[in-house]
């Protein structure tokens, strides 16, 4: 089996207990035998715990890299009839989900065989479709990601070309700090096209599988960053 308990990390001089797909929905908690405890998966899980997601976005504005240990969930993601979703993931999209969260830098993928070193080695060659966990969190029965950003970019092509998974990216970091951190500013400012162009076609919003209100994301943007 592959390691079987999530761990408590250092990072920076904060202790963080680092989930993934269905813990990251969970509220915060200091036990972590939470994790596994069956009445907190007896209603529907919905969209992520938002000191959780202010967490994360606010390290990523700070430039404090996430280590992530225990990407597999202690295994449960990967089997069906012990996952708190009730379908299994694969391995590489647990990687990848872990990968793509703000402020993730490393995944530390823990192995007892030669075999699941190979598994988790592979996601260097997988193909997009492989990596893509955005479908399968989509169709999760015990799950609900509805109206939050995955940052998994199925709403791209966007006919301006604009980057919406980025731009909405910077638009939480910014609503999490309150303000437009001047770092969230440069990195806005840098991106080849912009919020304000925008046409209000929704061709993103019938490609993202997590119903977000996209083009309302990107009226947002235009009137925070004024551009």
């Amino acid at each position: 089996m592959f390691l079987s308990r999530p761990i408590i990390l250092l990072i920076g001089w904060v202790y963080i207990r680092i989930k993934y797909p269905c813990y990251d929905l969970q509220p915060a908690s200091e036990d972590v035998e939470d994790l596994w405890r069956d009445e907190n998966y007896a209603a529907p899980l919905v969209n992520m715990n938002p000191e959780r997601q202010q967490l994360y976005e606010t390290c990523q504005r700070l430039g404090v890299g996430i280590t992530v240990m225990k990407a597999f969930g202690g295994g449960d993601l990967l089997d069906a009839s012990m996952s708190p979703a009730g379908k299994a993931l694969t391995a590489n999209q647990c990687l990848h989900y872990a990968l793509t969260r703000p402020a993730v830098s490393t995944v530390l993928a823990g192995a007892h065989t030669a075999e699941q070193l190979k598994i988790s080695l592979a996601y260097e060659d997988a193909s997009e479709e492989e990596k893509d966990y955005a479908a399968a969190l989509a169709s999760f029965p015990n799950i609900s990601w509805k109206g939050h950003c995955m940052y998994c970019s199925h709403c791209a092509p966007c006919p301006q070309a604009i980057d919406v998974a980025s731009v909405t990216k910077y638009l939480n970091l910014a609503k999490a700090q309150g303000t437009v951190p001047e770092t969230v500013r440069e990195h806005y400012a840098l991106m080849p096209h912009h919020a304000g162009e925008c046409i209000q076609c929704g061709a993103c919003e019938t490609r993202c599988p997590f119903e977000v209100s996209i083009m309302e994301n990107m009226k947002a943007a235009k009137e925070l960053f004024s551009y």
